[in-house]
């Protein structure tokens, strides 16, 4: 990403067709959102999918006077921004506003039917929106709440602090979701280090079993030979001593050969533990951030239960003072 520019950041969610995570710098020339082609592959710097459910020029994004924006460009499928479709099928929206911590959605789920009475689905584009500007804050959302909740807390003077939108509670819910998915992914990566760890110690053990077993088999089939021919010649005496140096020297030469290998073979097994560390830690650091990941997901359980029940507060306050209201009229 070049210096200077502002970019955004698409992240999958857990419902979404798989993909990526893509980081793409944007300036006021839009940025394409689409369907991957044969001269237009998916890659980690565009936001080009290869997804069924798009169409070839789905959506634009871009940014212009400090804020990001979305349009839908007449896809079939349509574009969602937190749950609600910008335009009709096959017509162009206006310009969206969009901000940091909004859920994006590309096409809808299509279920297709096969010759054989079999079916199987084809999902869409569903991911979390992380905006920054260019001098690298984030794109926060102002505050706002849906019109018709505004409306009834101005009508009745209630505590705004205490009106949730409709739109929150749903952030929340993807919140919480994206939390619960993340991590997943976290422990399906321990249980693969782990299985990782495992085979790393039980390959270094066979390695080192099956030289050492090697090695002895061909010292003894050295000495056998050795013996074999000493058995096999009549000579005299001085050439048997003759013959003895040499089996000593062939015997000097040999342990330091099998000293050498065992060296060799220490060393890669030094080489193999340092391995294993070096993936204990990561393993280590990815055990804390699951824990931290799970803390955080327990906060916002917290943190939504406490909004849901402020939001049902408010509405029953609405509800008691309509009814007060009619009894008036």
């Amino acid at each position: 990403m070049e210096f200077g520019a502002a970019c955004a950041v698409l992240t999958p969610c857990e419902n979404s067709h798989p993909f990526e995570q893509r980081r793409v710098a944007l300036s006021d020339e839009p940025v394409k959102i689409g369907r991957s082609l044969a001269k237009l592959q998916a890659s980690n710097n565009n936001f080009v999918f290869d997804c069924k459910v798009l169409s070839r020029n789905h959506a634009l994004i871009w940014y212009e006077d400090g804020s990001f924006y979305v349009r839908d460009t007449k896809s079939s499928n349509g574009t969602f921004i937190n749950g609600q479709r910008l335009s009709k099928a096959s017509e162009e929206s206006l310009p969206k506003e969009v901000f940091s911590g909004d859920l994006i959605q590309l096409g809808v789920e299509i279920v297709e039917n096969t010759r054989n009475g079999t079916s199987f689905s084809h999902g869409c584009i569903v991911a979390m929106l992380r905006l920054y500007h260019p001098n690298g804050l984030e794109a926060l959302p102002r505050e706002t709440t849906d019109s018709s909740m505004t409306n009834l807390v101005s009508a009745y003077n209630i505590d705004a602090s205490q009106a949730i939108s409709n739109q929150e509670l749903f952030q929340v819910q993807q919140y919480i979701r994206e939390a619960v998915y993340r991590e997943k992914i976290m422990e399906s990566k321990m249980t693969a280090l782990q299985a990782l760890l495992v085979t790393t110690q039980d390959a270094t053990n066979e390695c080192w079993n099956a030289l050492i077993d090697e090695d002895r088999l061909l010292s003894r089939i050295e000495t056998l030979e050795s013996q074999l021919r000493i058995c096999n010649k009549n000579i005299p005496e001085s050439q048997l001593r003759d013959q003895l140096l040499s089996l000593t020297d062939e015997k000097a030469k040999y342990e330091s050969a099998a000293k050498e290998a065992i060296r060799r073979v220490m060393q890669e097994k030094l080489d193999a533990l340092q391995r294993l560390g070096d993936v204990e830690q990561c393993l280590e650091s990815t055990v804390k951030q699951c824990g931290q990941l799970r803390d955080d997901y327990e906060t916002v359980q917290k943190e939504l239960a406490l909004v849901t029940e402020q939001h049902n507060e408010c509405l029953k306050r609405v509800h008691d003072l309509n009814k007060d209201l009619e009894a008036q009229i």
